[in-house]
């Protein structure tokens, strides 16, 4: 910095005064800042100290440093001392937001319409709620209360200072959910027009919302102009799989399967919106629904066929694309999947639809088949019955080959079992089966007539070392069917004492009307009688009323049982004398209501008829008894008295149901019509119609009822249709006299 040797002697001269310029200037320089070094460290005591500060400050300085300084003592040094405390105490996390108090926000203009001390109210909560979090977990609260009317003013006011979005969607959420659509889709305009920009959850609540209410008019078109308004260039937020999955959900619900398809078709093949299990299955749940539900009026059955084989093609030609995405990983097999696929099959016309829902199971849970393919050299080696469909059309007996997904592919092959495709490929994930795939191997096994099979396949899926699935209530009555299939009455009424009672789990009454077909099925099994009366005596422990149309059954077995004994009706009859009582209970006044929810219940509409025929049926087995030589002479009064008993209450039941209910109809009108006229009569004299005097005390209207009984002009209610006394029929007849 000192380049020129003149400013540097000056420096140095300015520091030691006795430096003459003969010395060596480097030498005396730094001679010199070593002794300043030097000195800076050594205390000295003969330092005089100055002081600088003028007299006339003093009283400022001894005031600046006390209590009593002005500074301290203002508002404005209180109120930073109170932010500095607050700051000190504030977690860092608090800084994330905005921090905002009531005394900050602009709550906006009152609205005239909100009273003033609803205004104030919400303006007060707000000062306790400092932050969008904190509004949207109060506003949540509140809803759960059924305040919905103040939380939307709270909201509303805090939107002037704050993003409210997730309170906003807790309102549309609890609108939905209340089955309020119109409400919810107001708030959702709403929350647009106060600059309260919708989320990606704001749209998901709002597509789920209106799948669950797909039953109200005009929830299709929303649905659908919300998915779409996300794909404007405009739009904030992009549709993902989970927006795409919603709305799929309103149109299968909707069975408009042209917006489905129309929306499927621009799903992306890669990327975040790609199609993921949960979308296939809503695809192929909503080819079912539209194959089953939305029949035309005037088809035939050839066409049902036809328009069902194409929707099956189309199911066959998605599964493909699944296994595709499987066996690259982009895909997760789950069971709700795997039977979605199978019950689409199910419900085709071909055997081979049939027969592939189990290629279908080992393809994708790894359970091998246990009957050989359709058509296959194993299934002629095995011996296997053809299969006979009749209700089948003769044209989809045989399999085309040309109507496969694919041209080059033979009908079924999408379901073959998968190979690896090189050693060091990655095995597959299969998936798990649970009650749905027991259900549907239990059906397909029936179609195709598989009877060993299908216990085979209960066998490996319910035990424990294995899948361990415990069968529910449906799993129970599919195999009940494939037992009535296979006339195993006594296998029916087994499985009901083990799989029912024995686990504690209740039968419902279509479980005994299986169980009780599965006997009529079998009728010519000498002990199906035996086995119906095991049936019976479960019901009459389990159900707290009869099933008429199990007992309409069990009657039938009674009345045609071919092998059937004298012995084997009386017993009949005498398990049904209990259930003929219930049934009389339920058709005549019924006890539930007048014994606080015990006893029978009254029976109305079709189960009242149900009912009735089941009691008639049981005429029937009463005269096949008493009309036979089942029984001797002697022995038949009882029976005779019992159906003379249920012949009269079913001629007082039937003289309910059909004459009594019109003959009281016009006993009403005739009543109605001769009432009319006096009724007009009285009121053109002035006198009250009886029944219409004042409802004051009991003394007005004793006295009222005085003065008409006591008038002698006939008009009394009592002397009104009263016949003149020569026409009037005597109380006694007159005795003759002789003259």
């Amino acid at each position: 910095m000192l380049n020129c040797r003149a400013c540097l002697w000056r420096c140095i001269r300015a520091v030691e005064p006795s430096a003459s310029p003969s010395q060596p200037v480097r030498r005396n320089a730094v001679s010199t800042l070593v002794t300043q070094q030097r000195f800076k460290h050594t205390p000295s005591t003969n330092i005089r100290k100055i002081n600088a500060a003028p007299r006339s400050l003093a009283k400022v300085e001894k005031l600046s440093r006390s209590e009593k300084e002005p500074w301290k003592q203002s508002a404005r040094a209180l109120d930073q001392k109170k932010q500095a405390r607050a700051a000190l105490k504030r977690r860092p996390g608090d800084d994330a937001g905005q921090e905002v108090t009531a005394g900050d926000m602009w709550l906006g203009k009152r609205d005239p319409r909100i009273p003033a001390a609803e205004w104030n109210a919400r303006k007060k909560e707000l000062q306790y709620l400092r932050d969008p979090l904190e509004v949207a977990d109060f506003v949540r609260r509140e809803l759960g209360k059924g305040k919905d009317k103040e939380m939307v003013q709270l909201v509303r006011m805090a939107s002037h200072s704050m993003q409210c979005t997730v309170s906003w969607n807790h309102i549309i959420d609890y609108y939905l959910a209340k089955e309020r659509v119109n409400d919810g889709l107001k708030i959702y305009n709403e929350m647009k027009k106060r600059a309260q920009f919708p989320d990606t959850y704001t749209y998901t609540i709002l597509l789920r919302g209106l799948s669950i209410n797909a039953h109200q008019s005009g929830a299709l078109g929303k649905a659908i102009a919300a998915y779409h308004s996300m794909s404007a260039p405009n739009s904030r937020v992009k549709p993902t799989i989970i927006h795409t999955n919603a709305v799929l959900r309103v149109c299968a619900r909707a069975l408009d399967m042209d917006s489905l398809w129309g929306i499927v078709g621009k799903i992306p093949e890669m990327g975040p919106a790609t199609a993921n299990a949960i979308t296939y299955t809503t695809i192929l749940n909503a080819i079912r629904q539209s194959l089953i539900v939305d029949v035309p009026t005037d088809e035939n059955e050839l066409e049902t066929a036809a328009r069902r084989e194409r929707g099956i093609v189309d199911g066959r030609r998605i599964w493909e694309e699944i296994v595709k995405k499987w066996r690259n990983a982009d895909l997760l097999i789950e069971e709700e999947l795997v039977c979605s696929m199978g019950r689409l099959l199910l419900i085709g016309s071909r055997p081979r639809d049939w027969d592939d829902v189990l290629s279908l199971i080992e393809q994708t849970m790894d359970i091998p088949r246990l009957v050989p393919r359709l058509g296959s050299a194993a299934r002629q080696d095995a011996g296997l019955q053809r299969l006979r469909a009749p209700y089948t059309p003769d044209e989809y007996k045989v399999d085309d080959e040309h109507l496969g997904p694919d041209q080059n592919s033979q009908r079924g092959d999408e379901f073959l079992a998968l190979a690896p495709q090189t050693r060091r490929s990655n095995p597959l994930t299969y998936a798990q089966p649970g009650n749905n795939t027991l259900s549907i191997i239990q059906e397909a096994c029936q179609k195709i007539v598989a009877n060993k099979a299908a216990e085979e396949y209960w066998q490996i899926i319910t035990d424990p070392t294995t899948y361990g699935v415990i069968p529910d209530v449906n799993n129970l009555h599919m195999r009940l069917r494939v037992m009535r299939q296979n006339r195993a009455s006594a296998a029916a009424a087994r499985s009901l004492q083990e799989d029912f009672v024995e686990k504690g789990i209740i039968p419902k009454p279509g479980t005994f009307r299986i169980a009780m077909s599965t006997c009529v099925r079998d009728k010519n099994n000498h002990n199906s009688l035996n086995h119906a009366n095991k049936i019976l005596g479960i019901m009459t422990s389990s159900l707290p009323d009869a099933d008429p149309k199990a007992v309409t059954m069990y009657a039938e077995l009674a009345l045609t049982f071919p092998l059937a004994k004298g012995d084997d009706i009386i017993n009949a009859l005498t398990l049904l004398q209990p259930i003929i009582k219930n049934i009389r209970m339920q058709l005549g006044i019924g006890a539930e209501e007048r014994r606080g929810g015990r006893g029978a219940t009254y029976l109305t509409g079709a189960e009242r008829q149900d009912a009735i025929g089941a009691l008639r049926k049981i005429y029937a087995v009463y005269d096949r008894l008493l009309l036979s030589d089942y029984l001797a002479e002697e022995k038949k009064p009882p029976f005779k008295a019992e159906r003379a008993r249920l012949s009269a209450f079913l001629a007082r039941v039937t003289f309910k149901n059909q004459g009594s209910g019109r003959k009281w109809e016009m006993a009403r009108e005739a009543l109605n019509d001769d009432a009319t006229p006096l009724r007009n009569n009285a009121e053109d004299r002035g006198d009250r119609f009886p029944g219409r005097e004042d409802r004051g005390g009991g003394n007005e209207r004793g006295s009222d009822r005085g003065e008409r009984t006591d008038r002698g002009d006939g008009s009394g209610w009592r002397a009104r249709r009263a016949k003149p006394e020569e026409e009037r029929r005597p109380w006694f007849p007159k005795l003759q006299t002789d003259d």
